[in-house]
């Protein structure tokens, strides 16, 4: 994995976290960097490192969208985890298990309207070892800076690069 990890592959994935439907020899013109190599380095970023997905405007459909934080007992928050996953996959998006001074999942969950996610919640309140839950709504996301913190932790990475190259010289 680390051999991905240099500095023209770093600008590549800056970029394509920035657009992630720039072409491939838009990109290489941009970085000055010969087309051939540009698709070979691409090729296997998104093999090995990037994923490209879709996502869909729930909300255009009449889809609401929670977070549901389940507090469960004796250590069981990757059991409950997998079982909320398991028995709500047509309405469990993501579940992981979160580290604070309690044993937490968090779930993103969708829903069409309030009778539906007030069963959904009751149903996993039954789940064996699960002690309380809270839930809320997301009602308008505000925006979305992943693109930039993703293009300055690899900018950080390619600093660090840099730097050790220096201090090897």
């Amino acid at each position: 994995m680390t051999k991905l990890i240099d500095n023209i592959n770093i600008r590549i994935i800056s970029e394509l976290v920035k657009s992630p439907n720039t072409s491939s020899l838009a990109l290489a013109n941009k970085l000055h960097i010969p087309l051939s190599s540009l698709q070979r380095r691409r090729a296997r970023l998104e093999k090995f490192l990037l994923n490209k997905a879709y996502h869909v405007n729930l909300k255009a459909l009449g889809g609401k969208m929670g977070d549901v934080i389940i507090n469960v007992e004796k250590g069981k928050s990757r059991e409950v985890a997998l079982d909320v996953l398991k028995k709500y996959k047509n309405n469990i998006m993501n579940v992981s298990t979160r580290i604070n001074t309690e044993h937490n999942i968090s779930a993103q969950l969708l829903y069409k309207d309030t009778a539906e996610l007030h069963s959904l919640l009751e149903s996993i309140k039954s789940i064996p070892f699960v002690t309380a839950l809270q839930w809320s709504e997301i009602v308008e996301i505000m925006g979305d800076n992943s693109s930039s913190v993703i293009s300055a932790f690899f900018d950080q990475q390619e600093k660090l690069i840099v730097q050790d190259t220096s201090s090897k010289r």
